[in-house]
């Protein structure tokens, strides 16, 4: 995927404006949504499970946050802190939550025990992936956990091809297969989980009566709970969902 020439202040104002134009969640944001979710309530579990006498909380950081939409939506499972160069709109969105306006790619060292990263390596040039990885290993605690989403490389070139959604592109858009995220995660992390959510056929979304149809079935009649651990088990979906642990060095 072409990119265009930007500079961090560019981005920074591109990101700054995007981000207002960007209002209720999507039908693909819902499905990351929830498998993000469901890692997170897991982790909680397994720490309330292994602290029988104060109820824990999980120190979670949201590395690419955006709007803030998603760090709101895991407070709930402890303190979260939200990371993004831009955090005009998410701090102006949510008051109450802590928002560190930074490069991703330089994340201060720190002890989280998730980090979550939900469509953002790919907005980050593909020789500088692996700064990512390792910007994410040091903000984790010893054995801390990556909680990943990514846009399937094969399925989103087809999709963006077929239904011409070059105008809807982010100023970088450097897609993954499923062999290069491995790879580029087994940097600093052991993969656990890595599989798909989102099935929406392209034949589907060329025709918006079949297109809102087949979102009515999917979201609102929770189709969802049929396909999505179906998918989660295959390369098919049109997102990445990925699980690993902090290498220990």
């Amino acid at each position: 995927m072409e990119n265009k020439e930007e500079t961090p202040e560019s981005q920074k104002a591109f990101y700054d404006s995007f981000w207002q134009t960007q209002i209720a969640l999507s039908c693909d944001e819902k499905c990351r949504l929830r498998f993000i979710l469901s890692e997170a309530k897991r982790l909680r579990n397994a720490l309330i499970a292994s602290n029988r006498t104060t109820p824990p909380a999980l120190r979670i950081a949201d590395v690419g946050c955006g709007r803030g939409w998603l760090t709101q939506l895991l407070s709930q499972f402890g303190e979260v802190t939200g990371f993004d160069r831009s955090t005009t709109e998410a701090k102006k969105r949510y008051p109450g939550l802590r928002f560190v306006e930074c490069d991703v790619l330089e994340l201060p060292r720190d002890t989280f025990d998730v980090a979550v990263c939900s469509e953002v390596v790919e907005h980050v040039r593909t020789e500088e992936q692996p700064k990512l990885m390792e910007s994410l290993f040091l903000i984790l605690r010893r054995g801390g956990t990556l909680i990943m989403t990514a846009p399937n490389k094969p399925k989103a070139s087809r999709l963006t091809a077929e239904l011409s959604l070059e105008h809807e592109l982010q100023p970088v858009e450097d897609w993954l297969d499923v062999r290069e995220l491995r790879e580029l995660v087994s940097l600093r992390f052991e993969i656990r989980k890595i599989g798909t959510v989102m099935f929406f056929p392209v034949a589907v979304r060329k025709v918006d009566p079949l297109s809102r149809i087949y979102r009515t079935i999917y979201e609102q009649l929770g189709g969802y709970r049929i396909v999505d651990p179906l998918l989660q088990r295959t390369t098919q979906g049109l997102y990445f969902g990925l699980v690993a642990r902090k290498k220990d060095t």
